[in-house]
């Protein structure tokens, strides 16, 4: 019972966050285009006595990632409500979704009859882990979400109940422990993987590809499904998944509440080298869904790296701030990978 409540909170939590990042990207682009400043938006309330848009997202924060830390018996990280720029909001939810990455399935042992001592919230009593979570935890953490939403509606921005509800992230087993159920992936160096990629006719960098291949750039969220179905969608349209190699160029996670997320794929084939070492995955036709998981990983986390299909025909540039650059020489492969786009909502962007 402990581990399907885990499997119970911490995806919810963790698609609730990513709510938050689509809302704080909206913020975003509406200071951009001048419709609104920073402040306007971040002090933003529905009415006098409700607390505004920024303490909002303070405050969901510090339920998603104080729940679990109560349900496995730890203590919380405490953040300091310190924040005023935007910036400092998003970089707010990311820490708190590096942290909640960081629990596995057996830090729940016990957490459904653990006893949860309510005198955070000024309540003299305590209630058992399930009755926690069921009755306090996803009410509350969904509510703050909401009243975010309601602010930004109230102030006149895009977003719908599409918005709300969002992308539904994998399950819980799936984020925390993919050893032992992958199909072996091979890792290469840096230097190993910039000679695959030249014996296939490609250069190093998309950029430098030459004028017989295409170029065009979307946005890849928000849209009406996940981004492990967007990559097989676009495997689809590419040809068919015959396997590639994504080399990652940049990445990063909050060494004090996460692991790399990475590991899990080199354990499964007792890999030693680290990321840093080994920054190519190696995928072979059978590895569609590594891929597909691996991609979106380097999405979510706003990583970067290049993705050279086998084929030599098409890359994939993964940019910092959700976009993906497609360069491909096969005039067809751009209509109908444009059209699937299409289709599911996709945003396209000029560089």
């Amino acid at each position: 019972m402990s581990k399907d409540l885990f499997g119970y909170t911490i995806p919810s939590l963790l698609r609730g966050l990513g709510v938050l990042s689509g809302y704080l990207e909206r913020v975003q682009q509406a200071v951009d285009e001048g419709a609104f400043t920073e402040d306007e938006l971040l002090k933003a309330r529905l009415a006098a006595d409700m607390l505004p848009l920024g303490r909002q997202i303070q405050i969901a924060c510090d339920n998603a990632k104080n729940g679990p830390a109560r349900l496995a018996g730890r203590n919380a990280p405490w953040f300091k409500d310190e924040e005023r720029r935007l910036i400092q909001y998003r970089h707010r939810v990311e820490k708190t979704i590096a942290y909640i990455r960081s629990f596995t399935p057996r830090d729940f042992d016990g957490s459904e009859v653990r006893m949860i001592d309510q005198a955070f919230r000024g309540a003299n009593y305590v209630m058992s882990g399930g009755d926690y979570v069921r009755d306090i935890l996803l009410p509350n953490f969904y509510f703050h979400i909401a009243i975010a939403h309601a602010i930004l509606r109230h102030k006149g921005l895009s977003i719908g109940k599409r918005d709300y509800l969002g992308n539904l992230p994998a399950t819980a087993a799936e984020i925390n422990e993919p050893t032992g159920r992958h199909r072996p992936i091979e890792f290469l160096t840096n230097g190993e993987s910039i000679q695959w990629v030249a014996r296939r006719g490609l250069a190093e960098d998309p950029v430098d590809s030459g004028p017989e291949f295409g170029y065009f750039q979307f946005v890849p969220q928000p849209l009406s499904i996940t981004l492990r179905e967007l990559i097989c969608a676009l495997m689809e349209e590419l040809g068919g998944f015959s396997g590639g190699l994504l080399l990652l160029t940049d990445w990063i996670w909050d060494d004090d509440y996460d692991i790399d997320p990475t590991a899990g794929y080199r354990q499964a084939i007792n890999e030693s080298r680290s990321l840093g070492e080994v920054p190519g995955f190696l995928f072979t036709p059978e590895n569609l869904q590594e891929a597909s998981e691996l991609l979106a990983l380097v999405i979510e986390r706003s990583w970067t790296g290049r993705f050279y299909l086998a084929t030599g025909v098409t890359v994939l540039q993964l940019c910092e701030g959700y976009k993906v650059d497609v360069y491909t020489k096969d005039p067809d492969v751009e209509r109908l990978v444009r059209y699937r786009l299409i289709t599911l909502g996709a945003k396209f962007s000029q560089p």
